[in-house]
């Protein structure tokens, strides 16, 4: 783990530099594809629990540097993400060469379909009650849509910076 840690702190980094200035200014039907959410995700795919927890940490307070919301709102989401990706992924779930091709895309829907509706939630307790402006729906069903196309090129990815692929075949 320890030798992944910076390749994957960096890779997260440069995720949340293109979330800010790509993502952010890119709406679909007024929404943003929250990449800071699916790249724990990916990470706890890729059965890394720990590099996938500081992912989300990471991305999330980062981002959340540069936003309105409650300071750690996005951490949180992106914690549970991790976390429960990343049960998933330490079974074999969501692995990209044993599992059906349609299993981590499936998986990427529903991460981002829960994840805005977690957002809203974790809001509440936080006493933000703005966040339930909009529409929820069209927010999970964009991010769902996203995360689906998203979800096997990004757990690619997390699997050769984290190293996982590696420890997979031997």
């Amino acid at each position: 783990m320890s030798r992944a840690l910076a390749p994957v702190t960096l890779v997260t980094l440069f995720l949340v530099g293109l979330q800010l200035a790509i993502f952010t200014t890119l709406r679909f039907d007024g929404v943003v594809i929250m990449l800071v959410w699916l790249w724990p995700l990916a990470m706890g795919l890729a059965g890394v629990t720990s590099l996938a927890l500081t992912a989300a940490v990471v991305a999330g307070l980062f981002f959340d540097t540069h936003g309105t919301t409650p300071f750690g709102l996005t951490a949180a989401v992106g914690l549970a993400l991790a976390y429960g990706a990343s049960r998933l992924g330490r079974e074999g779930v969501g692995d990209l060469d044993s599992a059906a091709w349609w299993v981590t895309p499936l998986l990427g829907a529903l991460g981002g379909f829960s994840a805005p509706l977690l957002y809203t939630f974790f809001g509440l307790f936080t006493l933000n009650f703005s966040l339930w402006r909009g529409s929820v729906l069209a927010v999970m069903v964009v991010n769902a849509c996203a995360f689906f196309v998203l979800a096997r090129p990004m757990a690619r990815l997390a699997r050769a910076v984290s190293g996982a692929g590696e420890r997979a075949r031997r």
